[in-house]
């Protein structure tokens, strides 16, 4: 594409892959004024998942310290801009020629994207060009809530590449977790699972990991189940005070991870060093 004597050229998609991201955002579109709080938890979770965006070099070098990418691409300089244009993918970027300024880099992960959003920022503008259903907007008071998407997958994705090695201490003490509880006493639940001796404490990642627990439950107990945030490291106090054989983290979701006492220990001995 080229305008005004600048121009650029994009590369050309990665394949024929549907991307998520995009899928995601149709289908909230689709929904209208039907579409619930769990519509809007699957659109930010194939956003955090996205690892397919581009994004302002300058803002990429401030905000993370990245200034290297595997493409970049050139739009003039429009000056400051207090909102961030980003794209899901090359065709977006040129559907979002008249919105972009300076150079974009990708591909950014969203877990790093999301994580890093400046508060000073008034919005982030996912798509501008694009039909209205590729578009996503997030006003500065969603960003922390932005972020912990963002953590909620960087833990997840942690924990799935665990493997036998180090547990990934970093990841899970940057997150903010949703604890389960004991609705009459507001303490943290203790859960007898058949193969795991004593008690363990239940978290979640994030709100849809949380609603698909519950849904699991006989009807009659769904009631009584109730959550509470957490940070990382007070969660990791809490397991240890409690004596508790480990903590489950998405119980009852495809990606169920268990942490033994002795991760635990592990983790709060690196928080110690650190």
């Amino acid at each position: 594409m080229s305008s005004d004597g600048w121009s650029a050229v994009l590369p050309a998609p990665a394949g024929s892959g549907e991307n998520a991201a995009i899928a995601a955002l149709v289908a909230f579109s689709q929904r209208g004024e039907s579409a619930t709080s769990a519509d809007v938890d699957h659109v930010m979770r194939s956003l955090a998942a996205h690892d397919g965006w581009w994004v302002p070099v300058a803002y990429a070098r401030q905000a993370w310290g990245q200034s290297e990418f595997e493409h970049t691409v050139s739009f003039p300089d429009r000056g400051p801009q207090t909102t961030l244009n980003v794209f899901t993918d090359p065709e977006a970027v040129a559907r979002g020629e008249a919105a972009a300024s300076g150079d974009y880099g990708g591909p950014v992960p969203g877990v790093t994207l999301l994580q890093y959003l400046d508060p000073s920022l008034s919005s982030l503008f996912v798509n501008p060009g694009s039909p209205r259903e590729h578009q996503w907007y997030i006003e500065a008071g969603g960003f922390e809530i932005a972020a912990a998407w963002a953590t909620a997958i960087a833990v997840e994705r942690a924990l799935a590449s665990w493997g036998n090695g180090p547990v990934p201490v970093a990841d899970l003490l940057a997150h903010r977790y949703h604890l389960l509880i004991d609705r009459d006493t507001m303490a943290p639940a203790r859960v007898y699972l058949p193969e795991i001796e004593g008690t363990v404490a239940v978290c979640f990642t994030a709100s849809d990991r949380t609603a698909e627990f519950v849904a699991s439950l006989p009807p009659a107990a769904r009631p009584l189940a109730e959550v509470a945030p957490v940070d990382g490291p007070g969660l990791f106090d809490l397991v240890n005070a409690m004596g508790a054989a480990g903590v489950i983290i998405n119980a009852g979701s495809a990606d169920q991870a268990a942490l033994t006492q002795s991760d635990v220990a592990e983790i709060l001995k690196a928080r110690a060093r650190g």
